[in-house]
């Protein structure tokens, strides 16, 4: 799950009470029972975690105000009711770590007398139940502030409600995609009033789309949770997978309204839309869109005040062709992980099965040759080996006054010069490369060169204005 700055505020909010509660859970595992949470032991993630996050928190009300326009004498109202919500939801959690301590206690005499099983499901009575009793105290405060609205107040209620959904609940990706904040997105590019005017309608459809697949994620979870509960009590693997397979349905739902979101609004942008497009897909699959090694050594090349006008227009041509390498290489690996990533829970649990059956090759530290047939492995390792002609080339048009000058002061040397003879020990290959690559990332932000264009950033068809937020160097 992401670490967003609304995530981490939660976490560290309620960070007492989870040691408290987690310490409790470990005294269950340090009697010698398995108490890993359903999730976690049928390879995928619920809802263990959200369950101790408060629904509503102080920083709520920036959003309640902005959306619903309260006016400043609702204000301490609405400071009253929230103080109201956590102080029952505090409560809430301290008894509910009493009762998972009692549990705790009791775990030594269960387990010899009914077994782990048995333990497991006293465990999680108490978080199931907890549950609906959280989901009640978001209904009573959600039902406390609309009666305190006005008229036109109520008429922006559903869009006040979407909003506060898609706060609280699309962090809550697991998939590549399924966490893309679009709204974010269209705000770091900065547009100007005719491309607000522009995407507002198709912004409003995609807004739907996303809450009812997010309503529908957390309803259907809410009930999978429950069922995951069940089969880890019963340590049914096969019964997990299958819930695994339905917990995976109701997360590409989510990821399929962001990709409609994406089209809608990169349509709506006109000559902009690329530009949206590409933003959005760094901001969903940061593991696939980010800047090649080769790609940042060339910009740093590119910035080379020594450089002659027939090298400028050598590595000008050398980015513009390589740009378009990588950006099909990322492609492929685009592919291969929205393939992959929803089979990825149910190979966990069939580890999980294999290592208690005591299978051959399913102990956690067997060699996995099998990452090698992996289709999202194999393309990634096609798109790294693919930039060392590439860099050889680049180093060709360099003069060896010029490979000294590149930030960092380091040495570049051809992959050829890099092989090490018989005489030395064996170095690992294009190591100086990436190192190139990782320290000087952070100062091609500040290279003024010979007036480079957007492919030194790494897409030769974007434009407009960067946000501060955005790395210096473009993912291809």
């Amino acid at each position: 799950m992401p670490l967003t700055p609304s995530r981490i505020a939660r976490l560290d909010h309620i960070a007492p009470r989870l040691r408290a509660l987690f310490a409790a859970i470990a005294m269950v595992t340090l009697a010698g029972v398995a108490t890993s949470p359903a999730s976690a032991q049928f390879g995928g993630r619920g809802g263990f975690a959200q369950a101790f996050q408060p629904d509503i928190m102080q920083r709520d009300v920036t959003l309640m105000t902005s959306s619903l326009g309260l006016e400043e004498w609702q204000r301490p109202i609405v400071e009253a009711l929230l103080q109201d919500y956590m102080s029952n939801f505090n409560t809430g959690v301290e008894a509910l770590k009493d009762r998972m301590k009692v549990a705790s206690e009791d775990a030594g005499k269960i387990a010899k007398s009914n077994g782990g099983d048995a333990v497991l499901e006293k465990i999680m009575a108490p978080l199931n139940s907890w549950r609906t009793e959280k989901a009640q105290m978001l209904d009573k405060f959600m039902s406390d502030l609309k009666s305190q609205l006005g008229p036109q107040q109520l008429e922006r209620w559903p869009s006040f409600e979407r909003a506060l959904r898609r706060e609280r609940l699309l962090p809550d990706g697991d998939l590549s995609g399924e966490s893309v904040d679009l709204f974010a997105v269209l705000t770091r590019m900065q547009l100007t009033p005719a491309e607000q005017d522009a995407v507002k309608q198709p912004l409003a459809a995609y807004e739907l789309m996303l809450d009812e697949a997010l309503v529908t994620r957390t309803s259907s979870m809410a009930v999978l949770d429950r069922e995951l509960s069940d089969a880890m009590t019963s340590m049914n693997y096969e019964r997990g997978a299958d819930i695994q397979d339905k917990v995976m349905v109701v997360r590409i739902g989510v990821r399929s309204a962001n990709d409609a979101g994406i089209e809608l609004l990169a349509a709506a942008l006109g000559d902009r839309g690329d530009e949206f497009r590409t933003r959005a897909l760094e901001a969903g699959y940061p593991d696939v869109f980010r800047p090649h090694p080769v790609m940042i050594l060339m910009q740093q090349a590119y910035a080379l005040p020594s450089l002659s006008p027939e090298q400028t227009s050598q590595i000008d041509a050398l980015m513009t062709e390589f740009g378009t390498a990588c950006r099909e290489a990322n492609m492929k690996i685009y592919e291969a992980v929205r393939v992959d990533q929803p089979k990825a829970p149910r190979k966990r649990v069939q580890a999980a099965a294999d290592r208690k059956s005591g299978a051959a090759g399913s102990a956690p530290n067997t060699p996995q040759g099998a990452n090698s047939t992996d289709p999202v492995v194999k393309a990634r390792v096609e798109r790294e080996t693919m930039g060392a002609p590439f860099r050889d080339r680049l180093l060709a048009i360099l003069t060896d006054e010029q490979k000294a000058e590149l930030p960092g002061g380091v040495k570049v040397e051809s992959a050829e010069a890099q092989k090490p003879d018989s005489d030395s020990p064996d170095t690992p290959k294009g190591r100086r490369a990436a190192k190139v690559a990782v320290e000087s990332e952070a100062p091609v932000a500040g290279t003024t060169g010979k007036g480079r264009d957007q492919r030194a950033l790494g897409d030769s068809k974007r434009s407009g204005s960067k946000s501060q937020a955005e790395p210096a160097a473009k993912p291809e």
